[in-house]
């Protein structure tokens, strides 16, 4: 904040507070014995008219000062708070807003009904106090579009003062950013202004946000929309923009002192259990007054300290309020038995900003300008995610706890995708089924679309494709509405078998329910010819009945879900080898009728159409979090309760090798089934011994790799030092056979090396260099499609082709390079190891041929070291070839 923030006396505050004021009707249902059906005596309903909009937020915010006196801070309030009930309870001048309460099972009062508002008829008459000084503080404006904003006759005189400096909180509503009352505040006081209004408000604007996809995507299409679109730029002018998603969270723009909008600040406060509307509709009915609540937060953090508030703070406590208001609903007095009247909860709603409990998580949101320059998805582009800003290091350790402790407490912080029985946290995967969700729900609530609603499910074999999509659905509508049918394509012998299947879903709708019908393998052959049955899908697709002879059948409604089964993803799907041959089977008009897809990922890395592997540093958390569901459910006795938590006893090894390994054949599949044949029984650990040989490993995985990745060694301490002192004794064999000789200095010319001495007398940098060679040992076997296995005896010597022996000793010099350039060490001739000089700090291909021998020696003795530590070297199976470097520089030349 900036040093004009400071100018109140002593600890008094001067808040302001005005804007439109509105009649609040609430029709309180108190009892409906009959439903509603007739009149009757028994059926009792309450009317209670008081003071909203300005009025109902400045006797709020005359609470919220009352809170800050304990702190020794009086706040002046000035506003229609005190007397407002009796001037505007009546009055046609001001605009009559009327709901329909009603008392739900939760024992809150909400809000059954909005009816509407009635215009205002007339003058309103005028309501004291409510335009303040010229010395004031803060001012607060309430801005419903009743007038105010274009009649500067009821703005405060702290706002069109010469030189006042107030803080001003602009609580707006649709149409926002504009009017007269917008173009004053912006040029005035944009640099003092924090404006506050709800999602909803903002879409009614020419804008674009993305609704109940996934936080990040929302949270960037709308930082985007408010630093870019000219409709509405001018809100990323202001000191702080918020905008509230409901009770889920909040966004919050900040521009500082800075005066570049592209140097604004987003930052998004959230409920990661939760996405924008998911808390209210888990409660009966809706709420007046949730914006006043988030409104009183921010006053409240401004009041506290206006020279060095902390508005996230606020954001906090007043998305805490907006939590309480909605859970608890309004108050329902009966001091006067003869008159009850439904109120909003001010005491309550204060005392929770006092008291807000545990904050939102918060994270800063990522430039969407820069993320939308990037690569596609499919093309392996990486976009932004919460859950790889929560862990910049990598995210093993997280898979590890999600695995070990379960997903509620590992992944504290990360906005989750919960569907039923299905959890994820993968951005991809959270916002597909939610748009399927979407479509599943729009679909349901129009009576009157005679189409199918269409959608295609694609993934590897074992990726849970049908699951995942029946989850979502189930956890949308009741299950007396929805009935589920399954049908497998692939055994289809005739089209008898197909028209029977539709029977069945025509009999279904009838009965009163909405079918959700699985075609599994929908693009299976018929009669030998690929994509054979999508010709028959259409008609049912497009009109929603299908033929036979002359026959036509009506179907009805229903929700066709396609799982694929030759292709993992859409795109795969719609652009296949042979062109022709989909065209001819009908597959873009197929496509045309689909109105969406979801790609599920499954527990391996993604590969693109063409199989190859995309970066997808994701794979290994939706493996912790379908391991740990596997557990959960087949091997209960692995789990033990600790701390409050069910702890998974499972040996390190084993875990590693399931969340390491590089591909499961099967997907899910193959996972449960290596559980299922693991020798478990009677035990309450998953112990190592317990594993299927390796031959029925190969099942479902690379059975070699895998128990390597179990018996994986971990060099530390005097294992560690150990090898380390192997290494360099291998290295040094190789320089003495190519005649070098020990000297003080190293003289490539003599062939004199100042390494060539025992371990003991080696420099600590020296020492250091070799460990993190051997430390790099299991990574430079990988990336040739190698493993370590323990040696038990039978396994034959091994030795490097000359391709892996190029390779390896490359992606050494590499880590080498690395290494010393993080530890201070530039490029010079000659080497000087006392100034972090060396002169092999070059690029490969500009090494002296020397230089790459030294590294060629290093590689070729990594059999003979790893057999003093007791293991040996065996080729995965799984691996792609290795590629020779000689040739990519031809290829790259070329």
């Amino acid at each position: 904040m900036d040093e004009a923030a400071g100018t109140m006396g002593g600890s008094t505050r001067e808040l302001v507070v005005a804007g439109d004021i509105t009649v609040d009707v609430n029709l309180a249902r108190l009892s409906r014995p009959d439903g509603g059906r007739a009149w009757t005596a028994e059926a009792q309903l309450c009317a209670h008219s008081q003071a909203g909009g300005a009025a109902l937020l400045a006797q709020v915010l005359d609470a919220v000062g009352e809170r800050l006196a304990p702190q020794g801070i009086t706040v002046a309030t000035h506003g229609p708070m005190h007397g407002a009930e009796g001037a505007v309870l009546g009055d046609s001048g001001f605009p009559h807003a009327y709901a329909l309460w009603s008392h739900f099972d939760d024992k809150a009062w909400r809000v059954q009904e909005l009816l509407g508002v009635e215009a205002a008829r007339g003058a309103a008459v005028p309501v004291a106090g409510d335009l303040g000084n010229a010395t004031a503080d803060v001012v607060v404006l309430d801005d419903a579009a009743f007038g105010m904003r274009d009649d500067p006759a009821r703005w405060p005189v702290a706002i069109t003062t010469a030189g006042a400096r107030p803080w001003i909180v602009l609580k707006m509503q649709a149409p926002v950013a504009s009017g007269a009352l917008w173009q004053h505040l912006l040029e005035q006081h944009a640099d003092r202004l924090i404006v506050i209004m709800t999602i909803g408000d903002l879409r009614r604007t020419e804008v674009q946000i993305s609704r109940e996809l996934s936080w990040e995507r929302t949270a960037q299409d709308l930082v985007w929309e408010l630093v870019y679109n000219p409709q509405v730029n001018g809100i990323a002018q202001c000191a702080h923009a918020v905008v509230s998603f409901g009770a889920a969270g909040a966004a919050l723009l900040s521009r500082g002192d800075r005066q570049e909008r592209a140097e604004s600040e987003a930052q998004l406060v959230f409920d990661p259990a939760v996405i924008e509307g998911m808390w209210e509709r888990e409660r009966t009915g809706g709420m007046v007054g949730a914006t006043v609540a988030l409104t009183a937060g921010i006053v409240h953090e401004v009041l506290r300290d206006p020279a060095g508030f902390e508005l996230e703070r606020g954001v906090h406590a007043g998305l805490a309020a907006l939590r309480e208001l909605v859970d608890g609903g309004y108050h329902l007095v009966a001091d006067d038995p003869a008159e009850p009247r439904l109120v909003f909860p001010t005491e309550r709603v204060v005392a929770k900003i006092a008291d807000p409990g545990p904050p939102f998580a918060s994270v800063r949101v990522e430039d969407p300008a820069a993320d939308r320059a990037g690569a596609g998805v499919e093309a392996g582009g990486a976009y932004w995610t919460i859950l790889r800003d929560r862990y910049p290091s990598g995210l093993d350790g997280l898979a590890l706890r999600i695995v070990v402790e379960g997903p509620a407490f590992a992944l504290e912080g990360v906005p989750l995708g919960r569907f039923g029985k299905l959890l994820t946290v993968d951005r991809h995967e959270i916002e597909a089924f939610r748009g399927i969700r979407g479509l599943v729900a729009e679909y349901a609530s129009r009576s009157g679309d005679s189409q199918m609603l269409s959608i295609a499910v694609f993934g590897s074999p074992g990726s849970g494709k049908s699951f995942g999509v029946k989850q979502v659905t189930q956890a949308l509508l009741p299950p007396k509405e929805l009935e589920i049918l399954n049908f497998n394509v692939a055994q289809f012998d005739a089209f008898d078998d197909f028209a029977d299947a539709l029977r069945q879903v025509r009999d279904a709708g009838l009965r009163g329910r909405l079918p959700v019908v699985f075609w599994d393998e929908f693009d299976t052959s018929l009669d030998g010819a690929p994509l054979g049955w999508l010709r028959y899908f259409l008609a049912p697709m497009q009109d929603g009945e299908f033929q036979e002879g002359q026959i036509v059948h009506p179907i009805g409604r229903a929700v066709f879900v396609f799982a694929g089964g030759t292709a993992s993803s859409m795109e795969q799907f719609r652009n296949p080898r042979d062109e022709a041959l989909f065209r001819g089977a009908k597959g873009p008009d197929f496509v045309s009728r689909l109105r969406g897809f979801v790609n599920v990922l499954g527990p391996n890395p993604r590969r693109d159409v063409e199989d190859r592997p995309l970066d997808d540093p994701y794979f290994i958390v939706r493996r912790a979090i379908l391991l740990r569901s596997m557990l959960e459910r087949n091997t209960p006795r692995l789990l033990h309760s600790r701390d409050g938590r069910r702890i998974v006893d499972i040996d390190s090894g084993v875990l590693r090798a399931f969340l390491h390994c590089t591909q499961f054949s099967h997907g899910a599949r193959s996972m449960e089934s290596i559980i299922a044949t693991s020798r478990l029984a009677g035990l309450s650990s998953f112990e190592r011994s317990s594993l299927p040989g390796e031959d029925q490993l190969d099942l479902h995985v690379d059975g070699a790799e895998f128990l390597a990745l179990v018996e994986e060694l971990h060099l530390e301490g005097e294992l560690l030092e150990r090898t380390a002192r192997a290494a360099h004794e291998v290295f040094c064999e190789g320089l003495r056979e190519r005649g070098y000789v020990p000297g003080p200095e190293n003289d490539e010319t003599r062939k004199v090396s100042s390494a060539l001495r025992p371990w003991a007398e080696l420099r600590e940098d020296d020492r250091e260099a070799s460990r993190a060679n051997v430390r790099d040992i299991p990574n430079k076997l990988a990336g040739i499609g190698c493993v370590m296995v323990p040696a038990r005896g039978d396994e034959p010597a091994f030795a490097f082709t000359a391709r892996e022996t190029e390779a390896l000793a490359r992606a050494e010099h590499e880590r080498w390079c690395e290494q010393k350039r993080s530890a201070g060490w530039v490029f010079g001739s000659p080497t000087d190891k006392d100034h972090r000089v060396h002169e092999a700090l070059v690029p490969w291909d500009d090494l002296s041929p020397d230089e790459r021998e030294k590294d060629r020696d290093m590689v070729s003795g990594i059999p003979r070291v790893l057999v003093r530590a007791g293991y040996t070297i065996l080729r995965s199976r799984r691996t792609e070839a290795v590629p020779d470097p000689s040739q990519e520089r031809e290829e790259q030349t070329t």
